[in-house]
């Protein structure tokens, strides 16, 4: 995907310096206008004949007055080509192409009738058919004057050529080749970011893609090709109607994505109120437009557009921290050098080409083409970042495997560590247990009681290790498999206390037995359970008091019929445990630590009591420590 994606930026490359060096040749035709000068009527009430004799103030290249609601005369001296005839025509070529009115009066045409150009007049009835607004005027012999009158809603933004018939095909061919042109870069940003969103199918990627159509449909409608191509269906003034609607609109989409853009890098509360203020001021422009405020509605949009970016550049640069971007280890974010760098560039190009729109600078060749500028360049800055943000998104997709393998390698390493500490676990219990058998059946012969009980003391305080380290590493394994069958509780507890004669206990069984002697359950842990119990109540209670074994029917708190097996005994040398580690592996309190042990014991019967459906609980009271069995029936 890479061997594909890196050609296509190069060629983005190479078509926006394409792009950057022809769009000063727009007017590379010679033109024939000599002189320049406007009048601003404020009253927009004036003749011909009146407007003829004020003062006109002389300008140079391209007229901008902003949003005024006067009525601009312009004056444009004519000087004809060398060794023209009286049948040489020159075409008058206007734009851009929001501009609603403009009527021609020229002393040399004596048809009579009124000349009209403008968005609000039907394609159909232009002089030249072209994407711009035209009019056909003689050469004439001698240099002479003209007069533009230019009304509109839009800003009173002009760019008048007059071009001579001959040359003016050859200029409409380049002018096209250029439209086309950009339209084919915005195109190809639309497809690298296509590219992306295949890839990872994130929703900043696919509104880049509808902004991307949004901004080639806006650029087409700024070029004029929606007269040429809706002219036969629709109307002059629903044209003009309709590009306003499609400017305002633009406008608030771009606001959104900046917006959705920005809102990744987790906002202040202040600026979040900042982008409701711009998202209302954008609805704002909509609800004048549809009261029919379209001059007042422009105008706002307008603004809206410089405040924006000069905003999200103000904004970026205040809350962006690349610290924190880092500690959310987010691949979509970029680097604050990178967000800044881009609206610092769109914000230059955008106010360079707003402030003459708003007539607050002369205006020029590049203004005449500024929203096309800032239409290509912040499409191909934001292209880059869409690229940077998946090649970031890449290597973090590559890292995330990278570790994900190294994992997976180690799961396996770590199973095989197991299985052979498992191996030699089993085999060193096998080898154990051998000599103490031989042990305990020595200990038989010796005729020393004292010898005799303490060496059948520790084989099986031996033994009994042995057997929870073994339970504990196949618990640990998965290898203990339930075999559910009846068990007879007074039997299976009058033969685990019997060994511990003549130790003193006291039982307590219900009066009705028939549960005790119909108990189902895995017998193999329901002994070790009570084994573990009682050999932890024998070695770390009060050895001068009796333990306390109770058996009674119980309901848990689900409500499912079961028996509750309760041991308790009176603290002794270890003292009370801790209630929040008595069930931890390897846990042992302090006092315990005197008396031989593992810690696994009661480890070991909380584990198990889960694997049968059932659980083990420390319920201590004033005197005795209590450890409580609920196992189902």
């Amino acid at each position: 995907m890479l061997l594909f994606i890196r050609p296509l930026l190069r060629c983005l490359a190479l078509l926006s310096l394409l792009i950057g060096a022809s769009l000063p040749a727009l007017a590379g035709a010679h033109d024939h206008i000599s002189q320049r000068a406007y009048w601003a009527d404020t009253t927009a009430q004036a003749t011909f004949e009146q407007a003829e004799q004020q003062d006109f103030a002389v300008y140079d290249g391209v007229l901008g007055k902003g949003y005024t609601n006067s009525a601009l005369w312009v004056r444009l001296q004519i000087t004809p080509p060398q060794n023209a005839t009286p049948d040489d025509k020159l075409v008058l070529r206007i734009r851009p192409i929001y501009l609603d009115q403009i009527t021609l009066h020229d002393p040399l045409d004596t048809s009579g009738r009124v000349r009209v150009a403008g968005d609000q007049t039907d394609y159909n009835d232009e002089e030249y058919k072209s994407l711009t607004h035209t009019f056909v005027i003689p050469a004439g012999a001698e240099p002479r004057f003209i007069w533009l009158r230019l009304k509109t809603t839009s800003t009173a933004f002009m760019h008048v050529e007059a071009i001579a018939m001959a040359d003016i095909q050859a200029d409409e061919h380049r002018l096209l080749f250029l439209y086309n042109l950009a339209l084919a870069l915005i195109v190809v940003f639309t497809v690298v970011t296509l590219i992306n969103w295949f890839n990872y199918q994130e929703f900043l990627y696919a509104a880049f893609i509808v902004r991307n159509v949004v901004y080639f449909f806006y650029t087409a409608a700024f070029f004029g090709f929606h007269r040429y191509l809706l002219g036969d269906w629709m109307s002059g003034h629903a044209l003009d109607l309709s590009y306003s609607w499609f400017v305002v609109f633009a406008t608030g989409f771009s606001i959104w994505f900046e917006i959705l853009f920005v809102s990744e890098y987790a906002p202040p509360r202040w600026a979040r109120a900042i982008f409701w203020a711009l998202k209302l001021w954008s609805l704002l422009t909509m609800v004048l437009l549809a009261m029919g405020f379209t001059h007042t509605a422009l105008h706002l949009n307008m603004t809206l557009n410089g405040v924006v970016v000069v905003a999200m550049l103000v904004m970026s640069s205040i809350f962006i921290n690349d610290k924190e971007t880092l500690q959310k280890d987010n691949p979509n974010l970029l680097k604050k050098k990178y967000v800044v760098s881009y609206y610092l560039i769109v914000a230059s190009l955008l106010l360079f080409s707003i402030l003459p729109y708003m007539g607050r600078l002369a205006g020029n060749e590049f203004s005449a083409n500024g929203l096309v500028y800032y239409a290509l360049i912040s499409g191909f800055n934001m292209t880059l970042l869409m690229q940077l943000r998946a090649h970031q998104r890449r290597k973090s997709n590559l890292r995330t495997e990278q570790e994900l393998a190294l994992s997976e390698q180690q799961i396996v390493f770590e199973k095989i560590r197991r299985e052979e500490q498992s191996q030699m676990l089993t085999m060193l219990m096998h080898e154990l247990k051998n000599p103490l058998a031989v042990i305990d059946l020595a200990q038989h012969a010796s005729e020393d009681p004292k010898a005799k009980d303490y060496v059948t003391r520790n084989v099986a305080i031996i033994r009994n290790v042995l057997d929870q380290c073994l339970n504990t590493d196949r618990l640990s394994d998965g290898k203990i498999s339930i075999d559910k069958s009846p068990i007879d509780l007074v039997e299976l507890i009058d033969d685990l206390i019997e060994p511990h004669h003549p130790h003193p206990f006291q039982l307590r069984f219900p009066t009705d037995s028939k549960s005790l002697h119909a108990f189902h359950t895995d017998y193999q842990c329901v002994r070790t359970v009570l084994t573990n119990l009682i050999d932890n109540a024998l070695r770390y209670g009060d050895t001068s008091q009796a333990i306390g074994i109770a058996v009674a029917p119980e309901r848990n708190a689900a409500g499912a019929e079961g028996m509750a097996i309760t041991v308790a005994n009176l603290p002794g040398i270890a003292s009370w445990p801790d209630p929040d580690k008595v069930f931890q592996k390897y846990y042992r309190s302090i006092g315990a630590k005197t008396i031989s042990g593992t810690g696994l014991g009661l480890f070991l019967v909380r584990s198990l009591c889960t694997l049968i459906g059932g659980n083990c609980t420390y319920a201590p009271d004033d005197t005795h420590v209590k450890f409580k069995v609920w196992l189902p029936i």
